[in-house]
This record gives structure tokens, sequence and C-alpha cells, in this order.
């Protein structure tokens, strides 16, 4: 089943919600029209914009990225309504609810998602509300947008286009569409890596242009920082996702936090040409991404299956890799600390008779590793209550009747879920 990467790999986000969003019953503008007023006012007459085409910017982000597109891209603008209607179109393309209810039994069987969420429903809202553009990758589309009611070229929507014609480039020397398999969930640590270079990428390339542009216009730039004027913008990334749960948010915002420093990493070892070479042979973990060193040495992650089979009777849902990434978001306020030295991981998620079952191994570079991230995990778990000691396990009550069960051996960490007390009993050996 296909899953909705057009508008998770190429988008561009901003603080609450969509550039340019109609203002609310009343007259009263939106938080994100402050935002996109703001910024039009403090770069309006630096940036231009009269005299500012499609064919301009994409010559621009050519010169800031260091490489030429091979061939032209259409520019064009949606309104916030179009929007939605091209949101519920992808996702009935790409994101069926079958899909949807895979992902959701996943994060529900890591505690990351609460039960009775409609995930589906939930990222297209959070989408709709928070993407100021994006680059469409299928086949027979390839093509971008920004979001915005009043479609001129303002220096918020000079900004979108040219984080998304960044994208457009990316997708002319390396095909974005397919590039990793359709099993790879948007959850997957593989997944995230790959996205977290791309919007890495789009952001610094955005980043060069604004400090270009102002620079040729005699703005002084001395002793600026070297992330001004991504701060200075709202850089994607930089907000919250009210009402959504840290997993989804992290899943979308952490690929821009993250992906910047790392782009930085790259073009400061070989400029454009490395940037270039890293769309073809990406990180292979957030591991690498989060610290870039890890990449240039070409550490690759351990292949880690669970220690824990399949329950009889069991149908496998899904399987994949967690990383480093979305670690930080399971154990929370442990967060860096705690999944320093990750070597590798890897789930299984089983339908039992319509039950859930999960089974997860983690393996670290040292023992020390794992009993700091143990502690951390058990700690997550400690507020279901004092766990019951079970063959080695630490079984910890869950709400719903979900059960989770913990254990250390040596360098790894094992978890093993189910929402169902009988089936996890069976899975820990009871």
């Amino acid at each position: 089943m296909k899953r909705p990467r057009a508008l998770v790999l190429g988008a561009f986000l901003l603080s609450s919600g969509a550039a340019g969003q109609t203002p609310p019953p009343g007259g009263e503008k939106s938080a994100v029209a402050d935002v996109t007023d703001l910024v039009n006012s403090l770069l309006g007459g630096l940036l231009g914009g009269g005299d500012v085409t499609g064919e301009r910017l994409q010559e621009e982000v050519a010169e800031a990225g260091g490489l030429p597109f091979r061939e032209s891209v259409p520019v064009a603008f949606l309104g916030p309504e179009e929007l939605g209607a091209y949101l519920r179109e992808l996702f009935d393309d790409e994101y069926p609810v079958a899909l949807a209810r895979a992902d959701e039994r996943l994060l529900q069987a890591f505690d990351l998602l609460p039960p009775g969420t409609d995930l589906r429903a939930l990222r297209a809202r959070v989408l709709e509300e928070n993407v100021a553009g994006f680059y469409d990758e299928r086949p027979g589309k390839r093509r971008l947008y920004a979001v915005s009611q009043d479609r001129s070229f303002s220096p918020m929507n000079q900004i979108v286009l040219v984080h998304e014609l960044r994208h457009a480039q990316q997708d002319q020397y390396q095909t974005l569409d397919g590039f990793l398999g359709e099993d790879v969930s948007d959850f997957d640590d593989r997944r995230l890596a790959w996205t977290s270079l791309l919007e890495g990428d789009a952001t610094l390339v955005m980043e060069r242009f604004v400090r270009r542009r102002l620079g040729s216009l005699g703005v002084a730039l001395e002793g600026a920082a070297e992330d001004a004027p991504a701060a200075a913008l709202g850089a994607p990334g930089l907000f919250d996702v009210p009402g959504a749960p840290p997993v989804v948010r992290d899943q979308l915002v952490q690929p821009y936090l993250a992906g910047l420093p790392f782009a930085r990493a790259l073009w400061a070892r070989g400029g454009a040409q490395a940037l270039r070479e890293a769309w073809g042979r990406p990180p292979q973990s957030t591991e690498q991404i989060l610290h870039p060193e890890k990449f240039f040495s070409r550490e690759r992650p351990r292949v880690v299956a669970p220690a824990v089979g399949a329950p009889p009777g069991a149908r496998l849902v899904s399987e994949g890799v967690v990383g480093e990434m979305l670690l930080r978001t399971l154990v929370e306020d442990a967060g860096e600390a705690a999944t320093e030295g990750w070597g590798g991981d890897g789930w299984r998620l089983w339908d039992v008779g319509g039950r859930t079952a999960l089974a997860w191994r983690s393996e670290w570079d040292v023992a020390a590793d794992a009993g700091e991230f143990h502690a951390a995990l058990r700690a997550r778990f400690a507020r279901y209550g004092v766990p019951a000691s079970r063959g080695g396990w630490e079984v910890f009550p869950g709400g719903s009747g979900r059960g989770f069960a913990v254990r250390r051996a040596g360098d790894a960490v094992d978890l093993v879920s189910a929402d169902d007390g009988a089936l996890l009993g069976r899975m820990v050996g009871e």
C-alpha cells in the first residue's frame, strides 16, 4: 500500500498553520496570518516581490544550492480551501484507512498514541493546518505550490517556493517517489532519515537564498549567526502542533530541526557536491542525521530482529526500525542522554485473532548504554504502576487492557506489548 510521501516529504511548515490562511469569521486575523504579515512586513523592502517570477526564483535556487535545474519547474498557488481538497485526494490515493489503522496499532503498541485516536484524520488535519507549501513528487504530478490566499510573490511566498523548488531539483537528480519501499512506514527510522536529508537540504538552500538576497542588497551580515535567516523566518519545525501527540509532532517536525544541522555539516565538508551525492547515497539511520560524524564514517546500523517470536496464530502486520530520533520521543525527558549509543533495533507487529502483539529489540554500542536506555524505558512505563516480575521480565499494566513487558540482556533491551493480558503472558513465557 502507498504512503503519503508527497506532502510529508515535500512540505514547508510554518508555525500555527499554513501561510496565508483565510481569516476566521468575524474579521479577526488568524495567528497564521499574523506570522505571514510579520514576515512580509520585515522583509518586504528587502526581498521585493514586484519583479519576482517563478523563473527568477528558479535561477536563484540554482545559485544558492550550487546545482543547475535539468528542466523548468511549474510554480503555482493554492488557497487554503484548495489545499484541503488536495489533501483529501492525496490521502484517499496514498493513505487508505487500512494502512492508517496499521500505523495506529503500531504506535499504540509502543504507548505513543492514545487509544481511539483516528490517526488518518489527525495527520490530515495537522498537515492542512501547518503546510505553507509543498512539492508533489508523484509521477504525472511533479508540481509545486505555495499555499496563499493572495497568490503573489510576497516575501513569505518566495521563501516557501524556494524551499519547494529545491525539492523539485532533488527529484530531477534522484527520483523521490518510491525511493524507499512501500513497506517502510512513515514512522520507520529509514524513512525519517531520508526525509531529514531532503528537508534539511531544502531548508539550507532557503537559508542561503535569503542570505544571498540580503547580501546583494548591501544588508550587513557580518557577525550574524549562520542560522539567523532560518530562525528569523520561523524556520520549519520551530513550533508546536496543538492537539497532536508528541510522536505525530516529531515525525513531522524533527526532520527539519535535525536535518538542517546535518545539511550544514555536509555543506561544510564538501559543498553542493556533498549534498548532491547524499541524495543518491543517503543516511541509513537517524543516528547518522543526529551525529553526522557517523554518516561520514559510514557507521552502519545493526540489523536487529526481535528476540521474541510470533505468538501462535499470528499474522504479521508490519515490521521495521524505530531508530534514535523516535526513541527520544519514546523516553520523553530522558531524551538525548538515554538514546545515544543506539546500535540498531527491530520491531514486528502481529494480529492475533483481532488482538495486537508487538515484539521489539534494541541493541546498544556498550552495555552501559543499554542500561541507561533500559532505565529510561522503565521510567516511562512506571506511570502505570509497579511492575510484576515474570521470568526475567518486568510487566507493567497499561491502559485499556494493554500491558508492557521490559527486560535487559547485556547490550540489548527487549520490549513486548499486547492489548490482551493472556496474550502478553504467553509472549513472556508464563
